[in-house]
């Protein structure tokens, strides 16, 4: 059955080798664009916002680049919060510990230690700012299965939604400049970030990121005129009323080169003051405190808190009650993240190579918290003794260990101690002898017992067919009462008598030879 992608479409072996979203010199996927930042006023803004969400994204696009370019804040915080994702720990859960399974997983685990895995996690998670992201894969095919030879980020200016939905990402191209074209299957890596719900274009933080920028631009440039003004001392020069054009010319002089190189020459009889503006530090400060106050928003619209940015952990509660909150947007960004890459990376290179199984294996990317670690471990040792059941590969998993190799040598592996374990400390004398037989023979009436248990079993199994037969005749629970009681006359026990009397006589010559061996 030929493969298809998840919406049906066939898939084209031919164009996984091919590079499907290069970028242009010329034309809709040029690699030339213009600045959106600057001069930006609230009506530009709330212009390029209302465009992006009814398709044209092209502006607010290069507003959120610029934004992350120019702001240090909003860079400092986007980039702690994609690096908290993208340096986590990352595993790969079996679908099962059947042998297929377990070799399928093994070949996810050796794709994610590639070189450019990594790299592949931060180019997805540019999506986070702008509310999408795509990476193109460039498959291989040198040897005898498919790889993926490089990850390709491709500019967002290349992609644009489809018109009903605003969801279905399309490849911008001159073949349909109004819809543009659908992705190719197993080509393309689709981050989408469900920051909010709704239309993609409208989830991205830089949508809130653009307001705190513009009003942190006003409020910079009236810090910087207000510098300007009142940050250098008033320079007063004053002249005598006998002062003659020539005095006063060189007191101008003097005055002005006080402004740039602070030194000048005048004769003693003239007088300059420098006038501070103190009374104006109030001012200053309204400034400052402004700027701080659309930082902090930045900071709870991407990191949810303000504590790790401001190094004052009262700003929205005690420091512990910050972290956590971070914790969520972290683990939440990773759970996202991850179920992209098995959706468009982990299923396609499994089915490409290895054929469409009715399980795939599924990428995990958690910050393992040790004391569910413990927790785990400590429920293992007490629950597998008592009879439960749990898969090797699954504990793996869980613990981020990988499969043993098959071909490793035995005694590189760790199993569990076959010697006699240590002897248990008991109170006074009833301390059990370290030469005690460690697998004492089995008890003589274990035997019998065990062996008139299978001898029995087909006759209990011809009583048990019968009381299912009668169940299934039956009417109703009170017929089939009735009728219990009268096939109980019909059980034939001469069978099980047999059985119990040869026990009875092996029982006695049992016991006959342990009298006479003396054990």
């Amino acid at each position: 059955m030929a493969l298809v992608d998840q919406y049906g479409r066939p898939l084209k072996t031919a164009d996984l080798t091919r590079e499907l979203a290069a970028p242009t010199l010329a034309g809709i996927r040029t690699i030339w664009d213009r600045s959106v930042a600057s001069g930006l006023t609230p009506v530009r803004l709330a212009n390029l916002l209302r465009n992006a969400a009814t398709g044209d994204h092209d502006d607010f696009l290069t507003l959120a680049e610029e934004i992350e370019e120019r702001d240090l804040h909003y860079a400092s915080e986007l980039s702690k919060r994609k690096l908290a994702v993208s340096r986590l720990p990352i595993t790969v859960e079996s679908a099962s510990d059947d042998a297929r399974d377990k070799k399928l997983a093994d070949e996810i685990r050796s794709l994610v230690r590639k070189s450019g895995f990594r790299l592949l996690l931060k180019d997805l998670l540019d999506g986070l700012g702008k509310g999408f992201s795509v990476v193109e894969i460039m498959w291989d095919r040198g040897g005898k299965n498919w790889q993926p030879r490089e990850y390709r980020w491709r500019d967002p200016y290349f992609f644009q939604f489809d018109q009903v939905t605003r969801s279905e990402i399309r490849l911008r191209d001159e073949a349909d400049s109004f819809n543009g074209l659908p992705l190719a299957p197993y080509k393309f890596i689709r981050h989408v970030p469900k920051i909010k719900s709704g239309i993609p274009i409208r989830g991205g933080i830089a949508r809130l990121g653009a307001w705190a920028y513009m009003c942190k631009g006003y409020t910079i440039k009236d810090w910087m005129s207000f510098a300007e003004v009142f940050g250098m001392p008033l320079r007063l020069g004053k002249y005598g009323p006998g002062a003659s054009d020539d005095d006063i010319a060189i007191l101008k002089r003097a005055v002005a080169n006080l402004g740039s190189d602070a030194a000048a020459v005048f004769p003693e009889s003239m007088l300059i003051e420098l006038v501070e503006a103190g009374g104006k530090a109030g001012s200053a400060e309204f400034f400052e405190r402004l700027a701080q106050y659309l930082d902090d928003q930045v900071s709870k619209a991407i990191l949810g808190q303000t504590a790790s940015s401001s190094g004052n952990p009262g700003k929205l509660g005690n420091e512990e009650l910050q972290a956590e909150v971070r914790d969520d947007i972290r683990d939440d960004d990773a759970e996202q993240l991850a179920e992209t890459i098995n959706r468009d990376l982990v299923k396609p290179f499994i089915d490409l190579n290895f054929g469409a199984p009715d399980n795939y294996p599924r990428l995990v990317i958690v910050q393992p918290d040790n004391e569910d670690v413990k927790a785990l471990v400590d429920a293992l040792d007490k629950l597998v003794p008592l009879g439960l059941k749990v898969e090797q590969s699954v504990v793996r998993d869980k613990l981020g260990l990988p499969d043993p190799d098959p071909k490793a040598d035995p005694n590189d592996l760790l199993s569990p101690p076959t010697s006699m374990p240590a002897a248990e400390i008991m109170p006074g004398n009833n301390r059990q002898a370290l030469n005690r037989e460690a697998n004492p023979d089995p008890d003589t009436a274990e035997l019998i017992s065990d062996k008139l248990a299978n001898d029995a079993r087909e006759a209990e199994d011809r009583w048990i067919n019968q009381v299912r037969t009668l169940l299934e005749q039956s009417a109703s629970l009170e017929d089939f009462r009735d009728r219990l009681l009268d096939l109980y006359d019909d059980l034939d026990p001469a069978e099980l008598g047999e059985m119990l009397a040869r026990a009875m006589t092996l029982a006695d010559l049992a016991g006959r030879r342990e009298v006479v061996s003396g054990s």
